[in-house]
């Protein structure tokens, strides 16, 4: 049963001014305008979670899943860890940094990678945890296309592939991120997904790598202040059309104080800037995401118009966001 709190969150009407479906393009840049070293570190990046997927793949039917566990390990070590920091830093001492690139760096900087690298110190204490393993690939596989909707040149034949006609059921996001274990730093919850839509969200990957690119920002925001452990991710359909996402964690009483302090009004929170310990970028990209999505003027009248915001209940932090069905 939705809680009447989540369902009362938002308007259940929200027009879509776009005159055709919203594809998830629009926020591309090209290679070429990183410096050299970033665009060498960039196709690392690329190549490290693009393989993961590409070898599961591979060996269904015959996989050996130490082998596999010891891939993700490696994949998602230290190296890996050095070209995420260290990505970004010489385009902008080159001076080559816009909005677009330090938005763009942003989430392939975190993203699927933030759990890539979480899981795969997970591994490290708990080997043999099939879950684990198929968890690492899903965020990997994710990272890839994330990596493809920004860096269009960085894959062109997969690309081309994510941009085709493909329906995408609502189980592809409600799946991988049942029960799954994201851990930040020191901080770990584990996620709790609450459906009840269950038709189809997406028309094509690229779109779909749209709704990860929030979704991953929401979620890697919540475990990183879960009092409790625990990030709840609720999806279900308002009004005629559309599915409501709402991602829920507990906040203890610093972050609590911080958010009443920093952003006494929530919708603040996705104007950029507002940041604690991260970038201030990741829901503003969110804002942005969303007002393409429905065809609005800017990102703050998504927020205004509450297609996507942020809300106290007591202790729990609520963020959601929403995103057209497709018609049956």
């Amino acid at each position: 049963m939705i809680p009447s709190v989540l369902a009362a969150i938002a308007p259940d009407v929200l027009p879509n001014r776009r005159p055709a479906r919203f594809f998830g393009c629009g926020f591309e840049v090209p290679l070429p305008r990183f410096d050299h070293v970033d665009q060498v570190l960039l196709d690392r990046i690329y190549q490290a979670v693009h393989g993961l997927p590409l070898r599961w793949r591979e060996t269904e039917g015959s996989r050996d899943l130490a082998a596999m566990e010891d891939l993700i390990r490696q994949t998602a070590g230290p190296a890996l860890l050095a070209d995420a920091l260290q990505l970004g830093r010489k385009t902008t001492a080159a001076g080559l940094e816009d909005e677009a690139i330090r938005k763009a760096t942003h989430d392939i900087r975190s993203g699927g990678l933030t759990v890539l690298m979480g899981v795969a110190q997970m591994l490290a204490v708990s080997p043999g945890d099939e879950d684990l393993v198929r968890m690492a690939v899903d965020a990997a596989r994710d990272h890839a296309k994330i990596m493809r909707n920004l860096l269009p040149d960085i894959d062109p034949a997969a690309r081309a592939d994510d941009e085709k006609a493909k329906a995408h059921g609502i189980a592809h996001f409600a799946d991988k991120w049942s029960g799954c274990a994201v851990r930040q730093g020191e901080r770990e919850a584990v996620v709790e997904v609450r459906n009840t839509f269950g038709g189809d969200i997406s028309a094509r990957c690229l779109e779909t790598s749209s709704i990860d690119r929030v979704v991953y920002n929401y979620v890697n925001n919540a475990v990183r202040f879960a009092a409790d452990g625990r990030v709840i991710l609720w999806i279900f359909p308002v009004g005629t059309d559309l599915v409501r996402w709402v991602v829920q964690n507990r906040v203890d009483s610093d972050q609590a104080a911080f958010l009443a302090s920093a952003a006494p009004d929530p919708a603040r929170l996705f104007a950029g800037g507002v940041t604690r310990g991260g970038h201030g970028v990741g829901l503003a990209n969110c804002a942005e995401i969303i007002a393409a999505c429905f065809g609005l003027d800017s990102p703050a009248e998504a927020v205004t118009g509450g297609y996507l915001g942020a809300a106290m209940d007591g202790p729990e932090y609520l963020c959601w966001f929403h995103w057209p069905a497709i018609a049956a």
